[in-house]
């Protein structure tokens, strides 16, 4: 009579492991609603300082505009993040992740002059844009070309105007003073060969040429000769089918004469005629009398001819 019991025991079980297992089941099949913790995130601890370097627009062999600086370098020079740095990029572009608090910017690049930046503030969280700086070609020390200018007769000469220049550009220029001085003084950057040039009206103008290099300091005298007159030299009676040689004269203070070339017009070519200019003579006009009168033939100067039959 045994196993009615063991029946009975094993119905008594189940009915009483049933209702945990209902509620188990009830329990894992309901859902989950969502949690209501909020999770801040932590705060910006940094801040952008970002710009844009340039080179100024110069003169060289051709002009240079104004362009981006590619490769140059940004220092921080103040601040909690000074020692950082950063290149700038092919547009002149650059940007720094600083601390918090007062900075200061050093740019600085090859063949340009290195600037400061004013001071600043970094903001955690924000940029900051620094207006674009601008860099200027690196001078260079100072050069000096003195002398003095003296007419063909050993007088100091006054307000004579001085130029140099190299092949390419004018790097200096000067006026001497009452005893004929002057002193060209620059930091502009220049090839080595350097021309100078004196000039002043009613003086024969004078150029020499000298080796300069960056922080020279050479001397260079000039002797501009005094023109004393200018003429026309020719016949000023010609007979007509005459053919003559006009020759442009100017004499100078020291005594000295100097023939330069000359195309002279006529003022009555039915009179006097120019003639084609001649390779033999190519520096002298030649005129032919055509008809008995007179002309006037000009070049600066006057030369009045009277023509004959």
């Amino acid at each position: 009579m045994t196993r009615p019991a063991a029946t009975t025991v094993l119905l008594f079980t189940l009915c009483a492991v049933m209702p945990l297992l209902t509620a188990c089941n009830a329990e894992s099949d309901t859902p989950t609603g969502p949690s209501s913790a909020v999770v801040t995130p932590p705060a910006p601890t940094t801040g952008i300082v970002q710009g844009i370097v340039k080179r100024e627009a110069y003169f060289g062999a051709v002009f240079n505009p104004e362009a981006p600086v590619s490769g140059a370098q940004v220092l921080v020079t103040e601040g909690v993040g000074a020692g950082q740095s950063a290149t700038t990029a092919a547009g002149g572009a650059y940007r720094l992740e600083l601390p918090p608090g007062p900075f200061r910017l050093r740019w600085s690049a090859q063949g340009l002059d290195p600037r400061e930046s004013d001071p600043g503030t970094v903001i955690a969280g924000s940029t900051t844009t620094v207006d674009t700086v601008i860099l200027r070609v690196m001078s260079v020390p100072d050069w000096s070309i003195t002398g003095i200018v003296r007419d063909g007769v050993g007088n100091p000469v006054a307000d004579v105007s001085l130029v140099a220049r190299d092949v390419f550009n004018e790097v200096g220029y000067a006026t001497t003073d009452a005893a004929g001085r002057f002193r060209i003084a620059s930091t502009r950057q220049h090839l080595d060969t350097l021309h100078v040039y004196a000039s002043k009206a009613g003086y024969l103008s004078q150029d020499i040429t000298g080796v300069c290099g960056p922080s020279c300091a050479i001397t260079a005298n000039f002797r501009l000769l005094r023109i004393v007159r200018t003429w026309l030299d020719g016949p000023s009676t010609m007979q007509v089918g005459d053919v003559a040689a006009i020759s442009l004269i100017s004499e100078y203070d020291d005594g000295s004469r100097r023939p330069y070339i000359t195309r002279v017009q006529s003022s009555n070519p039915a009179v006097v005629q120019v003639l084609p200019v001649s390779q033999e003579q190519y520096d002298k006009s030649l005129v032919k009398a055509i008809a008995p009168g007179t002309a006037a033939l000009q070049d600066f100067v006057i030369l009045n001819v009277h023509v004959v039959p």
